[in-house]
């Protein structure tokens, strides 16, 4: 069979393939279906969605290098993909860009083909990757069990190491473009949105802190059902008001003392910026610039250094530290997120033992792992975890025969 011949066949297939995907859904009644087959077939087509859309990424590319995408009368490959997928253009640029980075990153583009990776992170897997080769291997790890914020952050991480002069650059854009807006929307709700360099993000977080920590012991004493921002949106008007003469029951940090949390490889501390594979980041807000690093160090005293080596903690660039307070600054660094798998939580962290002390287990740093309050408590509850530091963890649910939704009219 000929090349075109060949090809002539597939489309037929994919077209067949369509038509079956149209079918089922044409049939689908939610309704009737009890619930574990409605978790089975919603896995399937996320699935068959991550392979589609991978597919869909590759043939935008193929398309870019003809003229093809002007048949219809697009001014540029990006419109073309834009309106034929029906998504913004800003997503239809970065599926392009992404198509051109998987030329040169073959396992991306595999896992891409096998419907491991969705198009965004496929978009963040290659964009630190052409950065850094050499980190290629572990995003595609971290994209199989981390979210897509966590893949993200990770991406940037690299990036920012790889590239300090573009770091640097980001840095100063962000200091000269600062801002701050106050507005009603459509719906009648004060908005404000603040915009700055990530240094001082890291500050106002950490002014924050016992704010938002007093709020979600009172929502949970008054057993009121607040989410974690309604919480934190209460707290910062607390806050406000503490700085107008307020009083207060929260013990704001004294003057001077806001404790921010940083790491940094001691190799680009003294080399006064990061090369691949190093870090230099405050925990909570991402990567900053050795530069900033160093003047932290001046104004801040109370800056949390943690020093590394590649990934590894070395020494906490505190004196007096324990070694029970050492272990937990490196299980800290290490766990910056909820370890389940799909968690992106970052605040309020709770730190696990997988083997109970109780029982004789021990505190290090394999025995240890910090989730969200949420898994945590689910843990508890009877949600057992398995996997690895390596691997990732995974949640599962209750080892007991849970009840099961019966079909609606049931």
């Amino acid at each position: 069979m000929s090349a075109a011949n060949r090809h002539r066949s597939r489309t037929s297939q994919l077209a067949d393939a369509v038509a079956a995907v149209r079918g089922f859904v044409a049939a689908l009644d939610p309704a009737l279906i009890d619930a574990r087959t409605a978790k089975a077939q919603l896995e399937l087509l996320a699935d068959a969605t991550r392979l589609c859309q991978g597919a869909t990424t590759l043939l935008a590319g193929r398309l870019a290098e003809t003229r093809v995408w002007a048949d219809d009368g697009a001014r540029t490959p990006a419109e073309y993909v834009a309106n034929a997928i029906g998504t913004p253009i800003g997503q239809a640029i970065g599926m392009l860009e992404t198509a051109e980075r998987l030329t040169h990153l073959p396992a991306t583009e595999a896992a891409l083909r096998d419907g491991r990776l969705s198009p965004a992170q496929a978009r963040a897997v290659s964009q630190a990757a052409i950065a850094d080769r050499s980190a290629e291997d572990a995003l595609l790890r971290t994209a199989s069990r981390s979210s897509l914020r966590g893949l993200q952050e990770q991406a940037r991480s690299v990036e920012a190491a790889a590239c300090p002069q573009r770091t640097e650059a980001r840095y100063r854009q962000a200091v000269e473009h600062r801002d701050v807006s106050a507005w009603i929307d459509h719906e009648g709700s004060g908005r404000l949105a603040w915009r700055g360099a990530p240094d001082t993000l890291a500050e106002i977080k950490s002014a924050m802190a016992p704010f938002i920590k007093h709020q979600l012991r009172s929502s949970r004493k008054d057993g009121r059902d607040e989410t974690y921002g309604q919480c934190a949106a209460d707290a910062f008007v607390a806050m406000v008001r503490v700085a107008a003469g307020g009083s207060t029951d929260v013990r704001p940090p004294a003057k001077g003392r806001i404790l921010m949390r940083a790491r940094v490889d001691y190799a680009a501390l003294v080399r006064g910026r990061t090369g691949s594979g190093e870090v230099c980041e405050i925990e909570g807000v991402g990567p900053v610039p050795v530069s900033v690093m160093q003047r932290l160090a001046e104004e801040h005293p109370l800056v949390d250094a943690v020093l590394t080596k590649g990934r590894d903690v070395t020494r906490i660039a505190h004196l007096g530290r324990s070694g029970d307070t050492f272990l937990k600054a490196a299980v800290e660094w290490r766990d910056s997120h909820c370890v389940i798998a799909g968690c992106d939580r970052t605040d309020y962290l709770e730190t696990h033992h997988i083997d109970l002390v109780s029982e004789g287990g021990i505190s290090s740093m394999e025995k240890m792992v910090r989730l969200c309050g949420h898994h945590h408590d689910l843990h508890h509850g009877g949600h057992p975890i398995t996997g690895n530091h390596r691997d990732g963890f995974q949640m599962h649910a209750p080892t007991r025969d849970a009840d099961r939704a019966p079909p609606h009219g049931e």
